[in-house]
């Protein structure tokens, strides 16, 4: 499959609705609509139009945003709002009110704005490359080896899952140059995915007032979250203090103390070592699945996308270590402040979805890395996970992979080195921050094998 940058005819508008990598490209939360354009595949001929003129695409130029007008003039009705860096279609050229308007297409934006606010031509080609963001999907395939180099003889890193998008960095030969999230990279055949290029549109006034009420609902929902918690708490404590009232009541006092010296289990969690996983077969033994160099079959069913099996074997958790439950959840209180506060963490961090990853940050709203969201997400909530991904995983209470509930976190490795973590958010799904393209997004659990799972919240 080979891809190539083509004109203007090439470009096709499409809604990517609840797709929250490509939905979020540019961590831009005012303009998330994109537009899927510059992808061809010449062996098949398909979008065969070569010979147009980038002249007709305009990419803006622009501090903050411009209104774009029913009439080539600033006393028409707005139609909608196009915000810096947005790709658009030039309908047409017109005279107006100061001078040279275009008549643009962009998103389901179809109105007039000055000239004086794009780039065309060569230059808009150029920034084209720079500002649109190149993704990919297996295709073909569950699951797809993440290879260190463009050979299928080289070493695989991590397995892809089917349904997450990954950014293209670039091509070579057969292979494309993934980036799977901010601490990993790597090369995966094209054979098995489908790429496309996406960039931001102008947004009609619905769709802003849409986006506002959504960003409005997500942060309502942290907020009725966080006062059930707390409700939920303030009942557990005052069902702990009527039972203790009771139990002092109907229990006569004995004459000698005998809890004093008796042995204590204080639920704390022993040194780990982390086994990493052998993504060739999840278990760092020897491999059973077809060698790297049987021709051109690149892709796995190792893991089942829908998360019904443990990417972890649970060999690899100490096995006192297992259990979901400790003597902290062991009344119907103490879990339902656990449901809860597992409920508000989830709600607490979507609330940040489309906010920038900034490396070393722990800022929710100006950038934060992925340990940094997470110990700023816990943080919240008097919990304390440690500053990196390591001892993150180090502090937590490990758990089977296959077992991590909402709120919970998972882990992931290049080799035996920890170097990502992410929240577990239920349905197979988790809450990161991937990478300065894409910012906090919601991405499958397995976007790339999970290593090792941990729970702050038993």
């Amino acid at each position: 499959m080979k891809k190539t940058w083509i004109k203007y005819l090439a470009i096709s508008f499409v809604m990517l609705q609840t797709v929250p990598m490509t939905a979020l490209a540019a961590g831009n939360k005012e303009s998330q609509t994109v537009i899927q354009l510059f992808t061809k595949d010449t062996e098949t001929g398909v979008l065969a139009a070569q010979d147009m003129s980038f002249d007709k695409v305009a990419i803006s130029q622009v501090s903050n945003y411009v209104n774009v007008r029913a009439e080539a003039n600033t006393s028409s009705a707005v139609v909608g709002k196009i915000y810096n860096n947005c790709a658009a279609v030039i309908v047409s050229t017109v005279q107006g009110e100061g001078g040279t308007w275009y008549q643009i297409e962009s998103g389901n934006v179809r109105g007039y704005i000055k000239a004086e606010y794009f780039v065309t031509g060569t230059e808009a080609e150029t920034l084209a490359k720079q500002v649109g963001t190149e993704f990919a999907r297996i295709k073909n395939a569950t699951t797809l080896r993440l290879r260190e180099q463009p050979s299928l003889e080289s070493k695989t890193l991590t397995l892809l899952a089917e349904g997450a998008e990954y950014i293209v960095e670039e091509e070579s030969g057969d292979f494309a140059k993934i980036s799977v999230d901010n601490d990993l990279t790597g090369y995966v055949s094209k054979d098995y995915i489908e790429t496309w290029v996406v960039f931001d549109t102008a947004v009609t006034l619905e769709e802003e007032k849409e986006k506002q009420e959504e960003s409005d609902q997500l942060k309502k929902e942290a907020d009725e979250a966080i006062e059930n918690l707390e409700t939920v708490k303030k009942q557990a404590e005052e069902q702990k203090t009527e039972t203790n009232e009771t139990t002092e009541q109907t229990t006569e006092p004995t004459t000698e103390e005998t809890t004093e010296n008796s042995p204590k289990n204080d639920g704390g969690t022993s040194n780990q070592t982390i086994i990493p996983i052998d993504p060739m077969n999840g278990t760092g033994s020897q491999s059973t699945t077809p060698s790297a160099s049987s021709g051109k079959n690149d892709s796995v069913t190792l893991i089942e996308p829908n998360g019904s099996e443990s990417s972890t074997p649970s060999g690899n958790t100490p096995s006192g270590n297992n259990s979901s439950t400790n003597s902290s959840t062991s009344t119907v209180g103490n879990q339902e402040v656990a449901t809860a506060t597992r409920t508000a963490i989830v709600a607490y961090a979507k609330q940040f979805l489309g906010n920038p990853y900034v490396y070393g940050g722990t800022s929710l709203t100006n950038g934060a890395d992925c340990s940094g969201f997470v110990q700023s997400i816990f943080k919240h909530f008097g919990i304390t996970t440690g500053r990196s991904s390591r001892d993150q995983a180090a502090k937590g209470k490990t758990i089977a992979v296959k077992d991590a509930q909402p709120g919970d976190l998972l882990f992931y490795a290049s080799g035996d080195y920890i170097n990502h973590v992410a929240i577990y958010i239920g349905g197979n799904q988790v809450i990161h921050a991937s990478n300065s393209r894409t910012g906090i997004i919601i991405s499958p659990a397995n976007y790339r094998t999970p290593c090792k799972a941990v729970t702050f919240l038993d």
